[in-house]
């Protein structure tokens, strides 16, 4: 029989419900087709505390969603199996004492890196990282908590739930932690698993518990299984909960020592995964940070801005042009345009100048002229800037992360939305002079459907889950050949 899973993938401009079906006995072998089956965009809120997520609004979606994903197995005669949910790392919802979520969820772009730096001043920040392998960040879980400590919201018995797990907690009633979105927020201590005592010491709320990946979180409530139009509650699973893990575990794994990966969404994150914590405190210093994968892989990876410059870039013309949002027809002609410009500038997209969303345009102009250009003279000068400079950040912090863990690789896969962009994966193979395999698009939800398959029952291993004939209507990975740069390096390898 047809088996059905569910798979909530909680993006930061956007939330997706998709289903996979399993066919088992399918002619050619068993394989997985996907579907979507709601699409919502997830808005960041102003709020008197700052900017913050819409809570209430995203979980609508998640029911509405999952509402549609039921429809959908019922109408392909599939066994409902499992739901999952993954989103992005280190923001969180407090939980009061008695059940209540509180309504302020902070939005990491409003954290206030003064406030971190004050507090990392008198910290060992190469002891903290050799406990949780996480950079010191402003956006880190700890510092958004003293950052309500100083702006007194909260109280210090409520719980907090990381942004995966609140969905988790309103479909199951269940409260803990996924160990891949824990590591996540600089807390958590991989020699042990758990929440280290001293880095969360007069911190002003609870941690919940640590729950093991690929554990029951429940069945949904009375509530949600009516709500969602299930005729009986629905197994939900701890899968990989940060989507970076996600994602990877869709296309690589430790044993895999001939592959970097790039998940390019609204951020992009680059590196391979590794078998352990590297302690080595040059990782700190060349700004990887090390979270844990699925199968208790670590990692290895550095966090860059990613095709979220573009989108901010086309939103900041969309409104000059009197537009409420930019075309995918505008988006389709300034890359065609920016593949025949021959702008030379650069500059580089992890610089905590360029995070903020207001008058970015002008920004990255000034980068680019700082990088020794002229000012870009057309919007495809500056759209052939900001893919070169992510081609380049990509392709070099891959090579690094291979070089910092002993690996040679032999192959780049991109996954995420900057699959699509065909200028940008064409570049990175040009920088980085080795193939680049473009897809899937939907790693992190790919990866979420087979773990929880997975956890199902259904699929015997990983290794066997990736082999797994997809078909998300995406096509087969494209190949990207690599050609000669003119780019230069952000920085020395070496």
């Amino acid at each position: 029989m047809t088996a059905a899973y569910l798979a909530v993938d909680l993006g930061s401009s956007s939330l997706r419900v998709m289903v996979g079906l399993l066919r088992p006995d399918a002619p050619d072998g068993p394989r997985m087709a996907v579907r979507e089956a709601a699409r919502f965009p997830n808005t960041p809120v102003p709020r008197a505390e700052g900017l913050g997520w819409d809570v209430p609004a995203l979980f609508d979606g998640v029911l509405a969603g999952l509402r549609a994903g039921v429809a959908i197995a019922a109408e392909e005669g599939a066994e409902l199996r499992g739901i999952g949910v993954d989103a992005w790392g280190v923001d969180y919802a407090r939980l009061t004492v008695d059940g209540t979520l509180r309504p302020f969820v902070r939005h990491h772009r409003a954290a206030d890196p003064d406030l971190a730096a004050r507090t990392s001043a008198g910290r060992d920040l190469a002891a903290d990282y050799a406990v949780t392998g996480v950079l010191d960040q402003a956006i880190n879980t700890a510092h958004q908590l003293r950052q309500d400590q100083s702006a007194g919201i909260g109280d210090p018995d409520d719980t907090i739930l990381l942004t995966a797990d609140i969905v988790v907690h309103l479909l199951t009633g269940r409260v803990g932690a996924e160990p891949s979105l824990a590591s996540t927020t600089a807390l958590l201590d991989r020699a042990t698993g758990d929440w280290s005592a001293a880095l969360a010491a007069g911190l002003p709320a609870r941690l919940p518990p640590v729950v093991p990946t690929g554990s029951s979180a429940g069945p949904t409530t009375a509530r949600v299984t009516a709500a969602i139009g299930a005729a009986h509650p629905v197994p939900v699973f701890a899968v990989t909960a940060h989507d970076t893990a996600a994602a990877f575990m869709a296309v690589t794994a430790a044993d895999d020592e001939g592959t970097g990966v790039v998940s390019s969404g609204s951020w992009g994150v680059a590196g391979v995964a590794l078998p352990a914590l590297l302690r080595d405190d040059r990782a700190r210093r060349d700004g990887f940070t090390q979270e844990i994968g699925a199968g208790g892989d670590t990692l290895l990876v550095k966090n860059l801005s990613g095709m979220w410059l573009l989108q901010q870039t086309l939103r900041e013309w969309a409104a000059a042009d009197g537009e409420a949002e930019p075309s995918l027809d505008m988006l389709t002609a300034l890359l065609d345009a920016a593949a025949r410009s021959s702008y030379p500038g650069l500059f580089d997209p992890a610089d905590p100048a360029l995070q903020a969303p207001d008058d970015l345009i002008a920004r990255l102009v000034r980068a680019c002229v700082e990088g020794g250009a002229e000012p870009p003279s057309t919007r495809a000068d500056l759209v052939r800037a900001i893919v070169d400079s992510l081609a380049v950040a990509y392709a070099d912090t891959v090579a690094l992360a291979a070089r910092r863990s002993g690996r040679t690789l032999e192959r780049i896969r991109i996954v995420g939305g900057g699959a699509r962009n065909a200028l940008l994966c064409a570049r990175t193979a040009a920088r980085s002079g080795l193939p680049v395999i473009a897809g899937p698009v939907e790693a992190s939800v790919r990866g979420v459907l087979l773990q929880v398959a997975l956890a199902a029952g259904d699929l015997p291993d990983a290794a066997t889950a990736r082999a797994l004939p997809v078909d998300d209507g995406d096509g087969p990975p494209r190949v990207h050949h690599p050609a000669p740069t003119r780019s230069e390096p952000l920085h020395d390898l070496a």
